[in-house]
């Protein structure tokens, strides 16, 4: 009779175990993800200043340029590579030059996660060094730095407030300075070596600076997907200064969104370029300028590098004593 009484009790235990085991295996909580890495907070670029991401998960390298405006741009075959389907038409203006385009919105991750973000792209290639081109304005870090060359001793900070202008669709960033009663956009743009406007900036900045074409001077300035516009030198009496840089001489797109009839031409003798006068100009500027200036790397060659503080609002120049 007892042995009768155990076998039940010991078949119990026996399911007991496995089901009591299989009920912890299901009320386990499942692996954590693993937890996001945080980006720095500076990026310095050097040479080619390429970035590395992912666009819809396709990694690249992108050239980041302080000149770029607007949404980055990536070659054809990396839009297609990338997946992106377009959404919406765009089109950049180059004076009579107009080069059009697609914009989608993909997932880009700079390492801390994927983000949407609206990209575009043409049937021109963006960049001959990277998969495309991207602003500093689109980066996620509070700092970004430019190092030209190794820093000289005795080398100082010039600092400008960052200014943000074109909106959402062409939006740029660089720093103001009044001349007349108008602000100038100004933008350092390293990847080119001389200073470049428009023509109706031209007239402006002639008419308030005393500003004349050099003899002599016509060249070609190669815009954003390979576009070639034709240039002259403009050379101004009264600099224009920002902070310690002192601008004197511009390349004028002498055909693009006007004409820079009000430069006139420097003579070997012209008066306004001799030290000992006193300038007072009486003409009066026309038309709509953009007040768009881009300082080449000329302009700043005595600078090692250039820090975009998106934090602070802030463009610092570090330079050696001119």
């Amino acid at each position: 009779m007892p042995s009768v009484r155990r076998t039940p009790i010991l078949l119990a235990a026996l399911i007991a175990v496995p089901m009591s085991g299989l009920s912890a295996q299901n009320t386990e909580a499942p692996p954590a993800a693993p937890a996001a890495v945080p980006l720095p907070e500076e990026l310095v670029l050097r040479g080619d200043n390429i970035t590395a991401l992912t666009l819809n998960g396709l990694p690249m390298r992108l050239e980041v340029s302080a000149e770029a405006f607007g949404l980055p741009v990536v070659n054809p075959g990396t839009a297609v590579q990338a997946l992106l389907v377009a959404d919406r038409r765009r089109g950049w203006r180059f004076g009579p030059v107009v080069v059009e385009g697609d914009t989608a919105t993909g997932l880009v991750d700079f390492g801390a996660g994927a983000v949407p973000l609206a990209v575009s792209w043409s049937d021109r290639a963006a960049s001959d060094k990277a998969d495309g081109v991207i602003g500093v304005h689109h980066m996620p870090y509070k700092r970004v730095t430019f190092v030209f060359h190794e820093a000289a001793p005795g080398e100082v900070l010039q600092r400008f407030p960052l200014r943000r202008a074109g909106g959402d669709s062409n939006r740029r960033l660089g720093t103001e300075v009044i001349v007349g009663k108008k602000k100038l956009m100004m933008i350092f743009v390293p990847e080119r070596a001389e200073n470049l406007i428009t023509a109706p900036t031209a007239n402006f900045i002639a008419t308030h600076q005393e500003g004349g074409f050099e003899p002599d001077s016509s060249g070609i300035a190669v815009m954003d997907f390979g576009v070639e516009r034709p240039t002259r030198m403009m050379r101004i009496a009264e600099p224009i200064l920002l902070g310690d840089l002192a601008l004197t001489r511009f390349a004028v797109r002498v055909e693009d969104y006007g004409e820079p009839r009000r430069v006139g031409e420097i003579a070997a003798d012209d008066p306004r370029f001799d030290p000992g006068n006193i300038l007072v100009s009486r003409r009066k500027g026309r038309g709509k300028p953009d007040l768009l200036t881009r300082i080449g790397r000329d302009q700043i060659a005595h600078c090692s590098s250039i820090t975009y503080d998106l934090a602070l609002g802030e463009i610092r120049l570090s330079c050696a004593p001119l």
